[in-house]
């Protein structure tokens, strides 16, 4: 499923606590029920759908999941900090494009600052990691100017959104 994106700025809408109520429900399960969000907010059923659906249109982008990634052989993760060099457009949008479609990569976040592009990377140990790294950096070798890596040592709280 796509992550819904916007081109233009939409208006704010205010969230009250009720709807507060409903995405830190959401946030701790997305599964939840419709019937036991309402009934923990205390509304009808109906009243609790409309509530979601415009918070559904408006304030959340998609349900996910998380995995543990250990019990899918992924021990591995990898942030990485990448500050380009000599970059052209064509040269840019292929290297977003490679890292777009690489399953290992799971974030991909553009950033101003010290560095351009921040990467998450799930791999099944090091050795993986540096074969990904290589491929990565030769392919790119003429954009890539500096390539940092953090190696992910215990993970305490991965995003949790309290409202």
């Amino acid at each position: 499923m796509a992550t819904k994106t916007r081109k233009h700025p939409v208006k704010l809408r205010e969230i009250d606590d009720t709807d507060r109520q409903i995405l830190n429900i959401l946030s701790v399960n997305a599964r939840t029920r419709l019937t036991t969000i309402a009934r923990e907010i205390k509304l009808s059923v109906d009243s609790t759908k409309k509530r979601l659906e415009k918070l559904e249109k408006n304030v959340i982008k998609k349900y996910t999941i998380q995995v543990y990634d250990e019990n899918i052989g992924l021990n591995l993760g990898v942030h990485v900090y990448v500050k380009l060099k000599d970059v052209t457009k064509e040269a840019y949008d292929a290297l977003i494009k490679e890292f777009m479609t690489n399953p290992r990569a799971i974030d991909l976040i553009a950033m101003l600052g010290d560095y351009d592009l921040y990467i998450v990377f799930l791999a099944k140990d090091t050795y993986e990691m540096d074969e990904m790294k290589m491929e990565f950096r030769q392919k790119f070798s003429t954009i890539i100017g500096e390539w940092k890596e953090v190696v992910v040592s215990k993970l305490y709280k991965l995003e949790e959104y309290r409202f």
